[in-house]
């Protein structure tokens, strides 16, 4: 059973990818998906309290990528990356199988061919935990119809993301009790980002965390993100041994 993918993508021409690529990034994910898969998971997904949840996350592009501020793209020169993860086995083989069989896949305006691609099994991990950020994670709560988002080290931060975990458990049928808690272990003003997403703007962390919850509620962390947004490329963490402050 497979949880995790790593796709590494080689450009067939260099040439450029807007800050806001995650949306289209997002778009090949559901285009390659099989029409009745990414038909349920874009239209209906888990229901969770308040809602139906997408049971999958994906991360930022990392490579060759340089950013460019005046015209607000990255200059893209060479192979690049995403990562791609969920709690249910069948969306990340079927994902796999698309990139294996595509000769070429689009991001916006660039193609690109599958230089390599590695999927794996995410075995539950004991607590505490240190994850780090591959993309931004974000978490808030409506008041008066806006968002108010917080910090890593505000109170509401831990305990929505754990409200958020223990509802992703219910809705997989897995064990929502026990303890659960995240704080930072590595953050600094450089790690706050504001992206867009259509048309939205949203405020999220990257960086390093600690992570105390029950194995199983890890794993969920791993498998569908930490925070809100996750199908559109928000919280995407990893478990890391490296704990230097960089």
């Amino acid at each position: 059973m497979v949880h995790y993918l790593e796709a590494n993508l080689t450009p067939l021409r260099q040439g450029q990818l807007s800050f806001s690529y995650r949306e289209a990034l997002q778009g090949l994910i559901y285009n390659l998906l099989p029409e009745d898969l990414s038909k349920w998971l874009h239209n209906e997904g888990l229901p969770i309290a308040h809602g139906h949840w997408k049971p999958f996350v994906f991360s930022r592009l990392t490579g060759k990528m340089v950013p460019y501020a005046p015209n607000k793209t990255f200059r893209v020169n060479g192979p690049i990356s995403f990562k791609f993860a969920s709690p249910i086995t069948e969306v990340v083989q079927e994902l796999g199988r698309a990139l294996m069989l595509a000769d070429r896949v689009r991001i916006e305006n660039l193609d690109f061919q599958h230089s390599e691609l590695l999927l794996s099994k995410i075995n539950p991990i004991e607590s505490p935990a240190v994850v780090i950020a591959r993309s931004p994670i974000t978490v808030f709560r409506k008041v008066n119809g806006k968002r108010r988002y917080f910090r890593p080290e505000e109170p509401e931060f831990s305990e929505i993301i754990a409200q958020n975990l223990r509802n992703k458990a219910k809705a997989l049928g897995k064990e929502a009790d026990g303890q659960i808690a995240i704080s930072p272990d590595f953050i600094t003003h450089r790690h706050k980002k504001i992206e867009r997403f259509h048309k939205m703007v949203v405020e999220g962390w990257m960086g390093r965390y600690l992570l105390e919850a029950p194995s199983e509620i890890i794993w969920i962390a791993l498998t569908s993100g930490l925070g809100a947004l996750g199908s559109q490329g928000f919280g995407f963490v990893e478990v890391t041994s490296d704990r230097r402050n960089h």
